[in-house]
């Protein structure tokens, strides 16, 4: 039986500690394809640990997950990039094994041909692990040619159980991270800067919701796991297959709560009240524009007006919601920076993460914009990163407007590195979590308001 060393090299610990669910999604698939597979987290073991794991496991393919190639945070990406110490791991590999050095993960796929050059890797595979790297691992294992990078179909869910690693995810815990879970892949929103069509798909394909109780079942009753965060691209799917999964949740009791990204547009208030049987603990929202100039600049698929019901709708339903924002994206003057910023007042209840700028990645709207526009050249580099801001905006004075409306709060949150310490602070005093959502200052409420 041949062997696989699954490698997970993500060393972002903010905003807390995240379980490496892609590396570990392939290296169950690789198992159940009937290849011999450890995963290896790099963050849990010393810098020593890895030559005396590849030369104790002897593998015939290596693998590594990268997650994140830098944090899309304009004022810190350059320190976070991961293209080196991606580049130094293969090297070392190199020098201890003969094996296949194949690179993956979502950080990967954005950059696939551009990173595999870059880190002098020997493969590499795109989208979902768990459909492409066993094609890949088969075609080498019985001697055939082929494609220095494999890239999936995209066509289907094929996640199968959660590969809970009997190592890695209580470490994870221990550590107060929040474990995710995939219910569901793919992005059928074209939001203009945004790279998940790009690494799932387009279309929508949802895992059955019994498959992922079970998963969710088996972490709790293995590791005493309840709390998690559903990674979906978008929970809230227009095809509201996402209450399906609400429905099971709430009959199963599991005493689990769970966390997910969520398009603020309207939800039922019956809608909501489920959301809430089912163990809906937070949201993190994807509201991105702050005016109306700016979202249907950004291609966001929601109005001002449904991301004020939204925050209205979790506020008296005491649900914590987090809005990610971003100013200086294409349409933003001083004129709708201040705009925003007033909108974000109007926000009760609500925490605010902002950014500044946006992540220029190949094929995406965006990159074709900066084109369009001299931002960028067809043929500039996009791995190391590059940041697309408004023509004709000053970034310093835009970034200094937002420091000042958001001195003194505590659920504001700017520049993303503020963000960070703040967390990292409050876990080094043993909080574990999500942090963010004890911020919030519910205001006072009739008990008619709350979805019942």
């Amino acid at each position: 039986m041949k062997r696989v060393l699954i490698i997970s090299c993500n060393a972002c610990e903010d905003p807390y500690p995240v379980y490496p669910l892609g590396a570990s999604v392939a290296a169950g698939a690789a198992r159940r394809a009937g290849y011999e597979t450890r995963l290896y987290d790099l963050p849990l073991h010393e810098a020593d640990d890895l030559r005396r794991a590849v030369r104790e496991f002897s593998p015939d393919f290596i693998g590594i997950s990268v997650r994140n190639v830098d944090n899309a945070d304009s004022l810190s990406a350059r320190e976070s990039w991961a293209g080196d110490a991606v580049k130094d791991l293969v090297a070392r590999l190199k020098g201890v094994s003969r094996a296949p050095v194949i690179l993956g993960g979502a950080g990967f796929s954005l950059l696939p041909d551009e990173l595999l050059e870059y880190a002098g890797a020997d493969f590499g595979v795109t989208g979902p692990g768990e459909e492409a790297l066993p094609r890949l691992l088969d075609l080498l294992s019985a001697g055939r040619a082929a494609e220095r990078i494999i890239h999936a179909a995209g066509t289907s869910c094929p996640i199968g159980e959660a590969a809970w690693d009997e190592t890695a995810f209580p470490a994870y815990l221990k550590r107060g991270g929040v474990p995710g879970l995939h219910t569901k892949r793919g992005c059928p929103n074209a939001c203009l800067y945004c790279g998940y069509p790009l690494v799932e798909g387009a279309v929508v394909r949802h895992r059955d919701p019994l498959e992922v109780v079970n998963d969710l079942r088996r972490a709790k009753e293995r590791f005493g796991a309840t709390e998690f965060f559903f990674t979906d691209a978008v929970f809230n799917d227009p095809g509201d297959g996402y209450l399906r999964l609400a429905e099971a949740l709430a009959e199963a009791d599991l005493g689990i709560r769970f966390s997910a990204y969520f398009r603020p547009a309207r939800i039922r208030p019956g809608d909501f009240a489920l959301l809430r049987r089912a163990g809906l603990k937070a949201v993190e929202a994807g509201t991105d524009g702050c005016c109306e100039t700016t979202l249907t600049a950004l291609r966001k698929p929601h109005t001002l007006g449904e991301v004020f019901a939204f925050q209205e709708l979790c506020h008296v339903n005491r649900v914590p919601c987090a809005h990610f924002v971003i100013f200086g994206g294409p349409g933003e003057t001083p004129d709708t920076l201040e705009e925003g910023l007033a909108n974000l007042d109007r926000l009760a209840g609500g925490c605010v993460f902002a950014f500044l700028g946006l992540r220029i990645h190949p094929g995406t709207g965006l990159y074709h914009l900066a084109i369009r526009e001299g931002v960028i050249a067809r043929d500039t580099p996009l791995l190391r990163p590059v940041f697309y801001f408004a023509p004709g905006l000053d970034e310093a004075r835009a970034g200094e407007r937002v420091l000042r409306a958001f001195k003194g709060r505590r659920d504001r949150f700017f520049p993303p590195e503020d963000a960070a310490l703040r967390m990292r602070i409050l876990r080094r005093m043993g909080y574990s979590g999500l942090l963010w959502d004890t911020l919030p200052a519910f205001a006072p409420y009739k008990p008619e308001e709350v979805c019942a």
